[in-house]
């Protein structure tokens, strides 16, 4: 095990807040935190040198030629940092660098081409997962609710209003901000 300090944090980054995680990780490389992997909602830093470093994601969920992919960005100057849930993960030294050399994406509706990937691949299944196993299950509840005990219906009842309720939260936040994003980028 190396001796270099590391350091774990727990944030959770929607799917409209890739923008947001890469202004944390620029953030966390410029007081001396430098991203070593992500996994999940955990971000694993290694103790480093301050440095004027920008990070930024890209969702390329299927890439077919993957090196290809990661070769044509270290051609650019980013360094591929790691991948989660079809996100990767690059950084670039910013120094001297002009706003346009510091993003990834050429034009604004390159933006908007990765956000409709992410909601094609992403919250096409949710959406499916909630009308065909949340919703159904719901209903089967009221159906049967005389046949079972008073704990067993409450159990059930509160279980399905919370999962409810969390997908219903997820989604409205998910759909606010995909359209700032996209207001944002068409402006």
């Amino acid at each position: 095990m190396s001796d270099k300090a590391r350091m774990t944090t727990h944030k959770v980054f929607l799917l409209p807040d890739y923008e947001k995680e890469g202004e944390y990780l620029t953030k966390m490389h410029s007081v001396g935190w430098k991203l070593e992997r992500v996994s999940g909602f955990s971000q694993h830093f290694v103790k480093c040198e301050p440095e004027n470093v920008v990070y930024k994601l890209d969702y390329a969920a299927n890439t077919t030629n993957y090196p290809e992919y990661i070769k044509m960005f270290a051609d650019y100057g980013w360094e591929h940092c790691g991948r989660v849930m079809g996100f990767d993960y690059f950084r670039r030294n910013a120094d001297g660098l002009s706003e346009e050399e510091m993003e990834i994406f050429s034009d604004p509706q390159s933006k908007l081409d990765m956000m409709k990937r992410v909601i094609l691949t992403r919250m096409t299944p949710l959406l499916i997962i909630f009308f065909m196993g949340i919703l159904p299950n719901m209903y089967m509840i009221v159906v049967n609710s005389m046949n079972w005990d008073r704990s067993t219906l409450l159990f059930l009842a509160v279980l399905y209003l919370g999962v409810f309720a969390l997908y219903v939260s997820i989604f409205i936040y998910c759909i606010r901000g995909f359209r700032k994003l996209k207001k944002k980028y068409t402006e």
